[in-house]
């Protein structure tokens, strides 16, 4: 299973306009913060945010087309590493058709079902911060450039401490 189940925030400030190919007409952009975990992605203003997790651990988003997106963190209680992570992630995918790595991050996306995935996580020995989105495969046209800018703008914590 996915490790980055619920999640919350605290802010949210609207960015300088950001072309997000989202509606027509619509080029805003806000950003979330978590304040326990540190971690901040921007995402298209017209996004839904559901309310907060009571354990304040990240916030889910949605659009009315199928796009679903957490972000979140999770302390390393299992000393998990960057090698460790990806496999138990990759485990979510029915099919990986692009990976990616640095020296404390990785990204997978491919398919599970009839949906697109796409996960970039770090980690470190605290914590570990996720950016899970999901969108159905006959929508890839439109979310393409929505997912690489929202992953561009997501930016972890302190990775090394538990919060």
């Amino acid at each position: 299973m996915i490790k980055i189940l619920t999640p919350l925030i605290i802010g949210i400030a609207l960015l300088s306009p950001v072309s997000w190919i989202v509606s027509p007409g619509t080029e805003e952009s806000a950003r979330y913060c978590n304040a326990r975990y540190g971690f901040c992605v921007n995402y298209p203003s017209e996004f839904a945010m559901e309310p907060p997790p009571a354990n304040d651990d990240g916030r889910r988003f949605s659009d009315r087309d199928g796009l679903v997106m957490t972000a979140s963190g999770i302390n390393n209680a299992n000393e998990d590493t960057l090698q460790t992570e990806k496999r138990s992630q990759g485990e979510e995918f029915d099919k990986i058709t692009y990976r990616a790595q640095g020296d404390n991050w990785f990204v997978l996306s491919g398919h599970k079902g009839d949906k697109i995935l796409y996960l970039k996580t770090f980690v470190g020995r605290g914590s570990i911060n996720h950016l899970y989105i999901e969108y159905p495969t006959r929508q890839q046209t439109k979310y393409s450039d929505v997912v690489a800018k929202v992953a561009r703008s997501f930016k972890p914590g302190n990775l090394a401490v538990g919060h």
